[in-house]
């Protein structure tokens, strides 16, 4: 939060927006400090000018807070700077001054933007594909320079560290954990670098009844991201003949999170993700979705996509790429070469836009990406040998036969123009065409017949076509029961069990759940639908979705509840009283757990989790009490668990006996990657003293890093003893 200094019209400096914005007036104009996604729509509907100069925060020290890493924290990136270029470039035409704290974060922010908004640099990455960056030259040529901008054409980067906080007479610099901005000698405001909001976004889509059809599309957003009363483009897939179908997500718009839970919508409902491209607001909510999620992320997209991906996510985590590609899976979806994925066919071609994008089309359904489709265009790029005759017809032919096409209407040299031709074109393609990417909701003059089968999408809209599927609320019931970690561990049978002896309990927008404090009632409850805001004294500390656990410390132990629950916007609950919650919890062993979640809630990053996360954790633990000298693993052996050392000491030491590490500190996790990766330890363990350990056996393991990718983040980002040889990390502080 900014600090203000007591000397008079300090205050009056600084305006602070939600989501740790701040913007603080200057003699060299306004500089906006913090820059997470969608920003740009906050300014805007402040009536804030966009600054010029954007002062992006110090990078958080690896591993010290959970889903965060460089320049994103808890999956936010808070150097979410591109549109902002945008705007202060193409709007007010002048450049914008990007300034971070070090040299190398300069390095980092340069590689990232660059790769977002001009492509790969290197023109080696295009291979037998140069016909590639030709499109995209073409598309993003700008008149006033005779060429597509560069980034260096819109932006300047410098860091504090090489003299980049001198803004004419008033200077910023960074003095501890705060930033301090003076003009000459006298203190004009100090803000702090600390991010301790939880982040929202400015809207969210109404939710809206999904009757589900044999092809159902949901949008979470439709607009673009200068919009700040729209969502960017963003959608649900539903492919499939039963209400069970998981959803494929094209793209990933910002605070996804909460923009799904507001639906009614888990991560784990979601198959697979498709992305088109790397623009930001296509890519913004992806880092969320990795980090965050419920469940590990299985991503579509190009390899060329996938490569630039890679080096984007490196320089926003400050991860290598190696370890970057560890946190997801990856399926090439690749031009020319369908994709067959459990019952659906996935089709792509790289469509015309500024950078390498794919236009896809899965089961009936087609999606643009961000193309600029005209067809008298493409007659012109092929007369100027821009585009071939063949890649002509492949940009015209893609959608032929589509059940839905969703296309990209924003406008402007690199988006597709809305015109009467334009519509006479698509509509002839498929059966209904979708508009999106756009916030103007107006057709130009065309026939009524051809305007029945256009529409727009709109944020939270569903578009639907064949036969309705039976609904049955039953199964929406048991789907948010399998949603949720701790109880998804119950059998099938066991689920239904429980579904059918729930209580739905609905709550209104800012209604209190329970508060900090009260004794607690013996239920424990699943949120089915909506989002509700956790917070411990005064400040919100997380927000849950669909699928989260909630009040189970409360059920098992008693006493009072540790923290205030408030519903955002409508919710519903499902409620599990006392005497539905113990046999589940019996079953489960709960109680016995119960104790250690509590002992992992002290350790300062695992205790940022919901204490229904680490009872998860905690049931998958198996104490073990070890003798001093007492041997826990052996150099050369395969690993079959990781270890949490609890009390006592482990001491490493190589083939040779000789020692080379030690470790005493409780809430260290190690040996895990030879069990989670299949190899044999590089070193031998030994207790050097009375030790507890609670192991983690591999399926546990592999479990962890399906739910909860963000802790083997974590782990690679701190140092240890080397297991196995060439692994990074092999050993890391919970603490």
């Amino acid at each position: 939060m900014p600090i203000a200094n007591s000397q008079p019209g300090v205050s009056e400096r600084i305006r602070r927006l939600p989501n740790s914005i701040t913007v603080v007036t200057t003699s060299a104009g306004d500089v906006l400090v913090n820059c997470p996604p969608e920003t740009l729509k906050y300014l805007l509907a402040n009536q804030i000018n966009p600054p010029g100069t954007i002062l992006i925060p110090p990078d958080i020290p690896p591993g010290s807070e959970l889903g965060s890493g460089g320049f994103v924290r808890r999956g936010i990136n808070y150097a979410s700077v591109e549109f902002l270029i945008y705007s202060n470039y193409f709007v007010n035409g002048r450049k914008v001054r990007l300034i971070t704290v070090t040299e190398t974060q300069a390095r980092r922010l340069r590689s990232l933007l660059e790769e977002t908004i001009n492509g790969p640099s290197d023109p080696a990455t295009y291979g037998a594909q140069d016909w590639l960056k030709a499109e995209c030259a073409a598309v993003a040529y700008y008149p006033p320079l005779g060429r597509a901008p560069k980034l260096d054409d819109m932006a300047e980067i410098v860091s504090l560290e090489a003299g980049g906080g001198t803004l004419g007479t008033t200077s910023i610099s960074l003095e501890g954990e705060v930033f301090v901005f003076r003009e000459g000698t006298v203190e004009l405001a100090r803000v702090t670098t600390r991010i301790n909001e939880v982040a929202l976004p400015l809207t969210l889509a109404p939710p809206r009844p999904v009757q589900r059809q044999e092809v159902t599309l949901q949008f979470i957003g439709s607009s673009d991201g200068f919009d700040p009363d729209g969502i960017t483009t963003c959608f649900l897939a539903y492919l499939g003949s039963t209400v069970e179908t998981q959803a494929t997500l094209f793209d990933a718009a910002a605070y996804v999170y909460v923009r799904l839970s507001h639906l009614g919508l888990s991560t784990s409902h979601i198959a697979e993700v498709v992305l088109s491209h790397l623009h930001e607001d296509h890519l913004a909510g992806l880092p969320e979705l990795i980090l965050m999620g419920s469940h590990r992320v299985r991503l579509l997209t190009s390899d060329r996509i996938y490569q630039g991906l890679l080096r984007v996510l490196s320089a926003m985590l400050d991860l290598s790429i190696p370890d970057v590609a560890a946190l997801f899976d990856y399926v090439p979806l690749n031009p020319g070469v369908p994709l067959e994925l459990e019952d659906r066919r996935f089709e792509a071609i790289y469509a015309v836009h500024s950078v390498p994008t794919l236009a896809v089309r899965v089961n009936g359904v087609c999606y643009s990406g961000d193309m600029r489709y005209d067809e008298e265009w493409f007659d012109e790029l092929v007369a100027r040998g821009v585009l071939s005759e063949q890649r002509r017809q492949e940009l015209v032919r893609f959608a032929e036969g589509a059940s839905i096409l969703v296309q990209d209407v924003g406008g402007g040299t690199t988006h597709s123009t809305l015109s009467p031709r334009l519509l006479q074109a698509l509509s002839a393609k498929s059966q209904r065409l979708v508009l999106a990417h756009t916030r103007t909701h107006a057709l130009p003059e065309t026939s009524s017949e051809m305007a029945e089968r256009i529409e727009f999408a709109a944020s939270g809209s569903v578009v639907g076509l064949g036969a309705p599927l039976p609904d049955d609320g039953h199964i929406e019931l048991v789907e948010t029961i399998a949603a949720c970690p701790l109880f998804a561990r119950l059998s099938t049978h066991e689920r239904l069990s429980l579904a059918r002896q729930l209580e739905v309990v609905n709550v209104p927008d800012g209604g209190t759940i329970f508060c900090k404090g009260d004794p607690a009632d013996g239920c424990a409850y699943i949120v089915h639908s909506g989002v509700v805001s956790i917070s411990i004294g005064e400040a919100p500390v997380r927000v849950l979705g669909r699928g989260s656990s909630i009040g189970e410390r409360g059920a098992l132990l008693g006493g009072s509840r540790t923290s205030t629950v408030v519903a955002q916007g409508q919710v519903s609950l499902l409620r599990l009283r006392a005497e539905v919650f113990w046999p589940a919890a019996e079953r489960l062993g709960l109680a016995t757990a119960c104790a250690r979640a509590d002992w992992l809630a002290e350790t300062p990053v695992l205790g940022e989790l919901p204490w229904a996360s680490l009872l998860d954790l905690a049931l998958d633990f198996e104490p073990r009490s070890l003798s001093a000298g007492e041997r826990l693993f052996t150099s050369g052996e395969p690993g079959y668990e990781g270890y949490l050392l609890v009390e006592g000491a482990i001491q490493f030491s190589a083939a040779d006996g000789l020692v080379v590490d030690e470790l005493y500190q409780p809430g260290r996790l190690f040996g895990y990657q030879a069990a989670l990766y299949g190899a044999c330890h590089s070193l031998t363990a030994r207790a050097a003293a009375p030790t507890i350990v609670w192991a983690l056996p591999a399926p546990a393991l592999e479990r962890l890093n399906l739910l909860y990718p963000q802790l083997l983040m974590h782990l690679r980002a701190l140092g240890g003893p080397s297991d196995p040889p060439g692994a990074s990390n092999a050993s890391g502080s919970l603490q």
